[in-house]
């Protein structure tokens, strides 16, 4: 009988753990791990604390790159997936190497979601999702006075935290963008705009970005609505769009992400997908749902490395904990105190 050999795709908080469960329950097998980014894996939620220096970048790191040998695990860092053949069990990473495998755990993340009408901006818009974002955002932050944040997502709030802690303006534009994945409502609105005023924060509600005119290399000027604003830096914190465009034409099932089933499965033997990129059908609700948080993504990792060593373990999710946003069910922890 030939090793069994399992691969993991992204090292976020939901693939490092898949990988870590699956020496556990697996400990005769090849495990290797693949990620775009050249470093072990780490805690994105704390990103803005490093970033207003209340930890340092090592406190950020959950398994250093020297420990993945330790625990027998191959990590194939810097390296990304351009093509996958399920069926064939096998995967084609961008110097054209293929792989082979006996199980597949698709954890892929997601990526800044830009809203259309903004994307015309884009050039002008920094976003916060992976450690390299945060030391272009550590530097910039350093030689400006404020910034405008738009969205509304859990990262913007721990984002502006930080910032106030660092002495910077914060001027926050709300509308009905701002909350996705959750559903835009005037309750949510008005918890999130007084708890930002009480901080010190200037809220835009309902407005539009119509225009940004760059006045100098950190000086931006910015019409919301009737009123122009001007400030040195601009964030954008949409939520996340799973990274899953790689896998078009793999036969996996896509829709906002990956389709899966309540065990995680793709509808193909020994491949699954979790965390931000996946899909997961829920039996009572007779649709699917997605789920967003870090200790989600943990708790959905080790899930998928269960069930593909042979176990039947459930994604949970509390219906209570489920919203629907533009035909999208959404499991989030919503949201920490500011």
């Amino acid at each position: 009988m030939s090793e069994e050999h399992f691969i993991v795709i992204g090292n976020g908080p939901a693939g490092h753990h898949a990988a870590v469960t699956l020496r556990l329950e697996a400990p005769g097998a090849r495990i290797t791990l693949i990620s775009k980014e050249p470093h072990g894996c780490y805690r994105p939620h704390l990103l803005p604390k490093w970033l207003s220096g209340h930890i340092k970048e090592e406190s950020l790191y959950v398994c250093p790159v020297e420990e993945y040998k330790t625990m027998a695990i191959k990590l194939r860092s810097g390296q990304k997936v351009v093509s996958l053949n399920p069926g064939q069990r096998e995967l084609v990473l961008d110097h054209k190497e293929v792989l082979r495998f006996s199980g597949l755990i698709l954890a892929v993340g997601g990526k800044p979601r830009i809203p259309e009408p903004l994307l015309i901006f884009k050039d002008f818009l920094f976003t916060l999702k992976t450690l390299e974002d945060a030391r272009v955002w550590k530097e910039e932050v350093a030689q400006i006075d404020s910034v405008l944040m738009m969205g509304g997502d859990l990262t913007s709030l721990a984002v502006t935290k930080a910032l106030l802690s660092l002495g910077k303006k914060v001027i926050f534009m709300v509308n009905e963008e701002a909350f996705w994945p959750l559903r835009w409502s005037l309750s949510l609105f008005e918890e999130m705009a007084q708890r930002l005023r009480q901080k010190g924060v200037e809220v835009l509600a309902d407005q539009r970005l119509k225009g940004i005119t760059r006045k100098g290399e950190r000086d931006f000027e910015v019409q919301v609505g009737r009123q122009t604003v001007r400030v040195g830096m601009i964030g954008a914190f949409f939520g996340l769009a799973p990274d899953v465009r790689f896998l078009a034409g793999s036969g996996l099932r896509l829709d906002r992400g990956i389709l899966v089933d309540e065990y995680l499965n793709t509808g193909f033997k020994g491949v699954y997908a979790t965390g931000d990129c996946a899909q997961i059908y829920h039996p009572a609700l007779h649709d699917y749902w997605v789920s967003i948080g870090h200790d989600n993504a943990v708790e959905l990792g080790r899930t998928a490395a269960l069930n593909l060593v042979g176990n039947t373990v459930k994604a949970e999710a509390a219906g209570k904990c489920i919203y629907e946003i533009q035909g999208i069910k959404v499991n989030t922890s919503w949201w920490t105190e500011f």
